[in-house]
């Protein structure tokens, strides 16, 4: 008789409770659970429940530390609020859990690289091939290959709000004499929308600003930000470029007097692109970006001494909180983060147990958001 009896969750769970039940557990938890049964796979891979999963996600970021470690790439997460709120000097943190990028140990331990995770989804590149990856799950989708004989590539990764697709942008650069540099074949790859799997492609898209990427990007309301030389008579020096994800144009930001990109980080201050310059014994200036108009932030964190000891560290941004957030000047140093409450005038010093013999090419990326999107 129990043979024979079968219970399906349909039978007794409307579709819109088991989606709020889901979208209350890990997203490495609901990966696995496609398999339960074919409702379960569509409410999970419907758009519904993503946007759902996410709405839920941005309401608790995280910090995201991505290193290499024996030729893997491995990402651990940490809860921003956690740190916020409970993270004392002599407080630490550590996250067991690791997730693989790639089961090839054949790698090189410089593969990959990274960009700034958009929405839950990273992009990296592992020798020519460009992958999109999940690092809560796990999974990751390598692109097809870009339709260039050129080595030397730069990669920028955003998100349209308004298609809901995920792009790609990838640009040659080209090396007309010794001192001039501009990026040359510039191909998108679109994820999401309306655009089938099946007929993804790269595509060839038009670039009216000659110019050349000198930093990586961050995406803010649609818009994949980077710095970048220009050559032109007309915007020559060190820029902003702008990179709308739905029309596909490229726009130059001018910067402020005085400021180079050389000497600056490109963060996301408050939903707001900005640049922060390298700390000089507490010291910093912060650039940020309202409306086409620069306004300067000027900040001094205490007892920086103590804190840093001579070691060099850099503005990453700042978390929801308002917080900003301080990691090494070269990756390859001990695991920390300082944390600054430019309100409280508080600054405290984390260090990532567990991450000690880890840190080679460690990058921290700043509000990451669990998602649930499966390849």
């Amino acid at each position: 008789m129990e043979n024979n009896l079968q219970i399906r969750s349909s039978d007794y769970l409307p579709e819109d409770l088991i989606a709020q039940i889901l979208v209350k557990l890990p997203s490495k938890s609901v990966a696995k659970l496609i398999v339960v049964s074919k409702l379960w796979s569509s409410i999970i891979r419907s758009k519904s429940f993503i946007d759902l999963y996410l709405e839920r996600s941005l309401t608790r970021p995280c910090l995201l530390f991505s290193f290499h470690h024996v030729n893997r790439r491995f990402f651990h997460s940490i809860s921003q609020e956690a740190i916020s709120e409970e993270a004392t000097p002599e407080c630490s943190y550590t996250n067991t859990s690791s997730f693989p990028l790639s089961l090839d140990t054949r790698l090189p331990p410089l593969s990959y690289n990274v960009c700034t995770p958009v929405r839950g989804l990273i992009c990296c590149q592992d020798l020519e091939k460009v992958v999109v990856s999940n690092p809560s799950t796990g999974q990751f989708l390598v692109l097809p290959k870009l339709n260039t004989k050129r080595k030397q590539i730069s990669r920028f990764f955003g998100y349209d709000p308004i298609e809901d697709e995920y792009k790609v942008l990838c640009m040659t650069v080209l090396q007309v004499s010794y001192d001039y540099v501009v990026s040359e074949e510039h191909q998108v790859f679109t994820l999401g929308g309306t655009e089938k799997k099946e007929e993804a492609t790269w595509r060839m898209i038009t670039c009216k600003v000659p110019h050349c990427p000198a930093t990586e990007g961050i995406c803010i309301d649609g818009i994949v930000y980077y710095g970048a030389w220009s050559f032109n008579s007309k915007s020559k020096g060190s820029l902003i470029v702008g990179f709308d994800v739905r029309l596909e144009e490229f726009t130059l930001v001018k910067l402020p007097d005085g400021v180079e990109i050389y000497y600056s980080e490109l963060v996301n201050y408050q939903r707001k692109v900005a640049l922060a310059n390298h700390s000089y014994k507490g010291n910093f200036e912060l650039w940020v970006l309202d409306k086409q108009e620069w306004s300067k932030i000027s900040v001094m964190v205490p007892s920086w001494k103590y804190l840093f000891g001579r070691d060099l560290f850099r503005c990453r941004g700042a978390i929801s909180s308002g917080e900003f957030i301080f990691t090494p000047l070269l990756s390859a140093w001990k695991s920390v983060i300082i944390i600054y409450d430019r309100k409280e005038e508080i600054a405290r010093r984390v260090e990532i147990e567990g991450m000690e013999d880890r840190a080679h090419h460690m990058k921290v990326f700043l509000d990451h958001v669990e998602c649930p999107i499966l390849f």
